[in-house]
């Protein structure tokens, strides 16, 4: 006989059977308590059916109630708390964990972890109604949880249950399954910032070093992002501003991955990197050297491996390729598949879009990066047809919108859509390919300076004159990555395969480095593109930081193009500018140079000129922007850039005319950066009612001031004036003293 038909929501519909144990009775009923109470006393067929004396039937009746308030002592209500995941609460109630998931097919989800001894019956979960109706949204409050303590999921779907991985657990064992790879309860708000008010510098002065973060050795695991924070100093002397972090979330393939196979979304890798705590570390060390952090996003596919949020809920889904469930698309071919052997994310449904929203806003929000650089978003956006998902394109400018209205002044990168749906600036990623083959081509009377010129001028990739909207580079993880091939190789082994440090490699790569670095666009190199890497980048290989030391000549080459690219030193401004005209193209000579400048101030120019052959090339008649001196910034053929250099090349010239030419002299395989700023300030000294003012321009910048009391008689002594007593008016710096009644000479010289 069954008791009742329907109690509680349409996940459980589980008749309640007459049994001679009332115990096992009531704990097979249904959650709804009070309506299975009402509908056990107006039962008159429950009643009648027992024909025992009345003390039997009282002492059953009794027996029942007790059971059901026990029940109802244990049972889990909806938490009214917000938060998804496992999150932390602290308020008037109390202390404990809220744990909100999504799994709409499930029939029952509990919370075994180490505040219950892992039962899988202790802790369930209750299904969030929305008027009435049921909405898939699991959720409790558990007080007797804490942070620090594991758990995971345990959810049931027609009669089967399984361990799951929390989709949005910010900390975690290790992804996938096995005794051991749990979620751990992460406090979002404990981690101590110190007051880190970053502020990300202008796009027109970005300079970035991408790395993959498993590269940094460790001496114990996990360490990487310890390892990478004891280098930030290097980087910083380096010049860059700006480090893009290949994916650091918890990946599927074991140990050594490139991170473009996400398994949890919001983890930052555990075993390897360190989990939250030390990507927040490293963040922190990172703003406290000016530089910014921005992360490399995947979500145009996710796994495959070691994925629980394949067939999340134990729904497989009806799609062609093997099921899925809720988070993958499951109705189209096209929509279901990726070049990346996973599935697509369904962004069509809410859940899957406010979870891929909810990622990019906790990454800013609780760990202050900066701003990201997506995975092919052209994946994400298109089917593999080519068709075009709307909903997908409207929730990336949606996110976008979010990042620039709510964290303004971060930044947000495609790998490969341009000018779409709000992003800042893509990847020319047609640059490298382009410009690449002719530096290796062997022949140099080969070489097409036309492409060069293009290459600068224009957006390889999308066409259009060059600006910032892309980010300009020669090598990056996908153009000297292993699992690319191997002709995928560092630009000096593709320079020479033999001798990657010979000559002609040193000097080509560092050529075609200066020309793309100082090109319209957002600068980018790889990591150990400046130290002479030679060796294909692979996620099994740590960064050999020894050559830093063997080619320490490069790294200073790197150190002073990336300042002349920024404008450090005050001396080349033009190279900021969002103007680009070229001033020579000359197939015969293999010669090209153009002129750096900024549509505000046109007089502030800056020519880079690059000379593509192994020949000197003297006197060459150069048409200028402007007429007067013109001084050589940097020359890559300096002996400071290789103990092999010739030092070939003008250090000013003289520009005259109409039109404005002057003639340069330029060493073999050499670049030449010049400007009209004198790399010397003029020190003057004007006398005043009270004394003297002794003054000088503020750029070009870092120069101190100091004095002597003589210049004969051997050496004179000279003491720094303390900067104490430096003032500025904004383009000078100078000194008031009083009239001094023995001689003293002042000059400015560089710390």
């Amino acid at each position: 006989m069954t008791l009742f038909q329907h109690c509680g929501s349409r996940k459980h519909r589980v008749p309640g059977k007459i049994m001679t144990n009332p115990h096992v009775h009531v704990v097979a009923a249904p959650r709804t308590v009070s309506y299975y109470l009402t509908m056990f006393r107006s039962s008159s067929s429950f009643v009648d059916g027992w024909n025992s004396a009345r003390s039997i039937r009282h002492t059953i009746f009794l027996t029942l109630v007790f059971a059901a308030f026990a029940v109802a002592a244990t049972a889990q209500a909806q938490s009214t708390r917000a938060g998804w995941g496992s999150t932390p609460y602290h308020d008037i109630s109390g202390t404990g964990v809220t744990f909100r998931v999504w799994a709409p097919n499930a029939t029952n989800v509990t919370t075994p972890g180490a505040f219950n001894s892992w039962s899988t019956s202790a802790t369930p979960l209750a299904e969030d109604q929305s008027n009435g109706l049921p909405t898939g949204v699991w959720s409790a409050d558990v007080p007797t949880a804490s942070s620090g303590q594991q758990y995971k999921y345990y959810i049931t779907y027609n009669g089967s249950s399984n361990y799951k991985h929390d989709p949005r657990a910010r900390w975690v064992v290790n992804a996938g399954g096995g005794s051991g790879n749990n979620d751990i309860i992460y406090d979002p708000t404990a981690f101590n910032w110190n007051g880190d008010n970053f502020t990300n510098p202008a796009l027109k002065d970005l300079f970035i070093y991408e790395l993959h973060m498993g590269t940094f050795p460790a001496s114990s695991a996990p360490s990487r992002f310890v390892a990478a924070t004891n280098k930030l100093d290097y980087l910083k002397n380096l010049g860059v501003n700006a480090v893009e972090l290949m994916p650091i979330m918890e990946f599927g393939n074991g140990g050594n991955s490139w991170g473009y196979d996400p398994a949890q979304l919001f983890a930052a890798d555990n075993a390897q990197y360190g989990g939250p705590d030390a990507l927040k570390t490293f963040v922190q060390a990172c703003h406290a050297r000016g530089i910014a952090v921005l992360l490399d996003v995947v979500h145009n596919h996710y796994g495959p491996s070691l994925l629980d949020m394949w067939n999340f809920d134990g729904w497989s889904g009806t799609n062609s390729v093997g099921g899925g469930g809720i988070y993958f698309f499951q109705s189209n071919f096209n929509l279901q598949n990726t070049p990346y052997g996973a599935t697509r994310p369904n962004v069509s449904s809410n859940q899957v879009a406010s979870f891929i929203q909810d990622n990019i806003a906790m990454w800013l929000g609780e760990c202050h990066v900066d701003g990201f650089r997506w995975d092919s978003v052209y994946t994400l956006t298109h089917g593999n047809d080519g068709t075009y998902i709307p909903t997908a394109g409207n929730l990336v400018n949606a996110i976008n919108a979010m990042i620039h209205t709510n964290y303004p002044g971060k930044i947000s990168i495609a790998e490969d859509v341009y000018n779409y749906w709000g992003f800042d600036s893509s990847w020319d990623t047609g640059y490298p390919y382009n410009f690449t083959p002719v530096l290796t081509n062997m022949v140099d009377a080969n070489r097409n300076m036309s492409t060069i010129a293009n290459a600068v001028q224009n957006n390889v990739s999308y066409g259009g004159t060059a600006s910032l909207l892309r980010v300009a580079y020669l090598e990056s993880h996908d153009v000297v990555g292993d699992l690319n091939g191997s002709t995928h190789v560092r630009l000096p082994t593709a320079i020479d395969p033999v001798t990657p440090n010979s000559y002609r490699a040193r000097k080509l790569s560092t050529l075609g480095a200066a020309v793309t670095l100082t090109a319209p666009g957002v600068p980018m190199i790889f990591q150990g593109q400046e130290m002479l890497e030679n060796q294909q980048f692979s996620s099994g290989r740590n960064v050999d930081w020894s050559k830093t030391n063997t080619y320490s000549y490069i790294v200073r080459f790197y150190h002073d193009l990336i300042g002349a690219r920024r404008n450090l030193q005050g001396l080349t401004p033009g190279l900021e500018g969002d103007r680009c005209t070229m001033l020579a193209v000359d197939n015969v000579n293999k010669l090209i140079a153009f002129n750096r400048w900024n549509s505000a101030n046109p007089n502030q120019s800056a020519v880079v000129v690059g000379n593509f052959t192994s020949n000197t090339v003297n006197n060459y008649s150069l048409t200028f922007p402007l007429a007067g001196n013109w001084y050589v910034q940097l020359n890559s053929d300096s002996s400071a850039y290789g103990p092999d250099y010739g030092n070939i090349g003008s250090s000013v010239v003289t520009v005259s005319g109409s039109p404005a030419t002057g003639s340069i002299t330029i060493g073999p395989y050499s670049v030449l950066i010049l400007s009209q700023i004198s790399s010397v300030p003029t020190l003057s000294i004007t006398q005043t009612n009270n004394g003297l003012t002794v003054s000088w321009p503020t750029a070009p910048s870092g120069w101190l001031l100091q004095s002597s009391s003589s210049l004969a008689g051997g050496p004179p002594v000279w003491s720094q004036v303390p900067v104490s007593q430096y003032q500025t008016n904004g383009t000078t710096v100078f000194i008031n003293v009083s009239a001094p009644t023995d001689t003293v000479f002042y000059r400015l010289q560089k710390p």
